[in-house]
């Protein structure tokens, strides 16, 4: 949906009045939160029935529903840039690549918190109990987080597996039992991998998928998904907007799975390491 600020501000198709209205809320929002319909109206120099027909007129019930959207959404507008704001170019300056970039991952974040659903977390501990082993499925920039992850789960006692070559990621699926396939596409749809997710579900091997897409291909035959911000634009770190949502997901998954760690087990394994390798 187009955003509520945008549309007031651009005021494609309204009226005099109908524009009147919406200048003064952009101007006036702060006094908003306690203003009634007949406080608005005669503040914008309409009428109460005026207000309520242009609350609907964008998509709500009344004035209310409409003044709750509009409230949150410019608390939202007022505190990071508007999009085009956040795109790079040759003109920017180091401070502003720096307030960009800073601005666009927290966004990532928010956008990538938004999205998820902590059952998806609970249902994926059992899968990662139940497994030996973790298989890591991935290809182009997505191997970097893949071995990233995987050296965190090995923290956490999960064996894991990247392989770059496709040819070594499909013979992994024909592997043994108990392996869990991970899966890291941004469409969902890459065609390849959709091959190994079939093999894997024939083997009824569990699967676990992080994408951008959470009604593609890869999504209708992993057993959690977790769904996570992208932006299809270069000029908005594209490709560096999807890594940085899932690295985020696999680091909650390493911080769920350290947390249930047998800690004592875990400090004789590194005192014997350090007594007998130098590292």
């Amino acid at each position: 949906m187009e955003s509520l600020v945008k549309i007031l501000q651009e005021q494609k198709g309204f009226s005099e009045s109908e524009s009147m209205i919406a200048t003064y809320l952009l101007a006036n929002f702060r006094k908003l939160a306690g203003m009634s319909t007949r406080e608005l109206a005669k503040n914008a120099y309409t009428n109460s029935a005026a207000i309520v027909r242009f609350s609907q007129k964008l998509g709500f019930t009344g004035y209310t529903e409409f003044k709750v959207k509009f409230l949150a959404e410019m608390m939202q507008h007022i505190n990071r840039p508007s999009n085009n704001e956040l795109l790079v170019s040759t003109h920017d300056s180091i401070h502003s690549l720096i307030e960009k970039v800073t601005a666009i991952e927290i966004d990532t974040l928010k956008h990538t918190r938004a999205l998820l659903d902590p059952e998806a977390f609970l249902r994926a501990l059992p899968l990662f109990s139940k497994s030996e082993h973790i298989d890591f499925y991935a290809m182009d920039n997505n191997l970097d987080i893949a071995r990233i992850a995987a050296s965190g789960f090995i923290m956490a006692n999960k064996c894991s597996s990247v392989h770059s070559s496709m040819t070594m990621q499909y013979l992994q699926a024909t592997g043994g039992k108990k392996h869990l396939g991970f899966f890291i596409s941004r469409t969902g749809n890459n065609r390849m991998l959709v091959d190994i997710a079939r093999l894997l579900k024939m083997k009824k091997s569990p699967i676990i998928l992080i994408t951008a897409n959470k009604n593609s291909e890869l999504a209708a035959m992993a057993d959690v998904t977790f769904t996570v911000a992208s932006v299809e634009n270069m000029e908005e770190l594209g490709p560096r907007v999807f890594l940085l949502g899932v690295k985020y997901v696999t680091d909650i998954l390493f911080a769920m799975l350290m947390t249930r760690l047998d800690y004592n087990e875990t400090r004789q394994k590194e005192q014997w390491l350090s007594k007998n390798f130098r590292y």
